[in-house]
């Protein structure tokens, strides 16, 4: 069994969010053993990921990362 690691593309999870929403990013992440996100970005989309809000919540935290606001 090996260490599965999984590099966070900031355009990938991007285009996975605007067609798929929060989930989308959940099945881009889902099975990794480590995630490595560099962007500031990206390590905020997966804290949020990773809280016990609800899902509608977490959509819009996302979505007003990735438009810049």
């Amino acid at each position: 069994m090996g260490f599965n690691k999984r590099y966070i593309n900031k355009e990938v999870l991007i285009e996975r969010f605007r067609l798929e929403g929060y989930q989308g990013i959940i099945d881009y992440i889902g099975k990794a053993d480590a995630l490595i996100g560099v962007d500031e970005q990206i390590q905020k989309i997966l804290e949020i990921s990773y809280c016990d809000d609800c899902t509608t919540k977490k959509n819009i935290q996302i979505g007003k990362i990735i438009d810049g606001e």
